[in-house]
């Protein structure tokens, strides 16, 4: 039996928020602040996925579904096969 790891959902919650705060100003038609919502959800992900990535160890992709992940099995399949992923590799995503 596979243990589910919790996955971090953060900018998928982030853009969620930002879709409903759009239909809000949407119908308000409050054109000039549902602009500023989505840079600003963009430059906050933006922002988390570079922290997230300096502050963590070493990342691992896996060679089975190309997840990126910390693990040592992939949270997404459950596979043990899995390379040294580094951004400037050119490998995987």
């Amino acid at each position: 039996m596979k243990m589910k790891q919790p996955q971090n959902n953060v900018p998928r919650n982030i853009i969620i928020t930002a879709l409903g705060v759009t239909v809000l100003l949407g119908v308000f038609r409050l054109i000039l602040f549902l602009v500023l919502v989505w840079v600003v959800a963009l430059a906050f992900i933006i922002i988390y996925q570079y922290k997230l990535s300096k502050s963590t160890g070493a990342n691992f992709v896996c060679l089975e579904c190309a997840t990126i992940h910390q693990q040592t099995n992939c949270p997404k399949c459950g596979s043990k096969l899995k390379k040294l992923y580094t951004r400037n590799s050119g490998y995987g995503i």
